[in-house]
C-alpha cells in the first residue's frame, strides 16, 4: 500500500512539473531585418483615416506619419520575430527596451477583387509599396 501511494506521490509530482514548467519562448532577436520586409511600404489607416509610411533597410527602420517619424537604426535596433496564428510576426524595437512597434506580417489584401501580397499591421492595416486605399484584409489575416 505504502509503495503505491509513493508511486501516485511521485507521479502526480512529476506531471505538475511537466505541466506546469516555463515555457520556452518562440521569439528570437536580431539586428538585421528581413530581405522581403526591406523596402519602402505604405498603408492608409482606415479607422483613423491617415496614411503611414515605413522605410525598412537591412539595419534601420523608419515609421512616418502626418509629418512626425520616428528612426530606429544599427545596435540600437532589435527586430523581434515571434509566432502568431501560424505566422512569423516581426516587431522592430528599441535595443534594450520592453516597447516595441507595432507587429507586421506578410499576408494577402483584396485589391479591386484580386488578391495582392501586402504587409499586414497588426492585423488591421495592409501596407504596399504603392498608395492603395480601397483594399479588404481576409479574416485569416485579421489577427493581432
Amino acid at each position: 500500500m505504502k509503495h503505491i501511494r509513493l508511486g501516485l506521490a511521485t507521479l502526480s509530482l512529476g506531471l505538475g512539473v511537466f505541466l506546469f514548467a516555463p515555457q520556452q519562448a518562440n521569439a528570437m532577436i536580431t539586428h538585421t531585418t528581413p530581405r522581403a520586409m526591406r523596402g519602402t511600404w505604405y498603408g492608409y489607416d482606415k479607422e483613423y483615416e491617415f496614411w503611414e509610411r515605413i522605410h525598412v533597410t537591412k539595419h534601420s527602420f523608419r515609421y512616418s506619419s502626418g509629418g512626425q517619424g520616428d528612426t530606429l537604426r544599427g545596435r540600437h535596433l532589435s527586430v523581434v520575430y515571434g509566432h502568431s496564428h501560424a505566422h512569423t510576426t516581426v516587431a522592430f524595437q528599441m535595443t534594450g527596451h520592453f516597447g516595441a512597434t507595432d507587429s507586421y506580417h506578410f499576408g494577402k489584401a483584396k485589391v479591386h477583387g484580386h488578391y495582392h501580397t501586402a504587409l499586414i499591421q497588426d492585423g488591421s492595416t495592409a501596407m504596399f509599396h504603392k498608395h492603395v486605399k480601397h483594399y479588404y484584409i481576409p479574416r485569416g489575416y485579421q489577427f493581432i
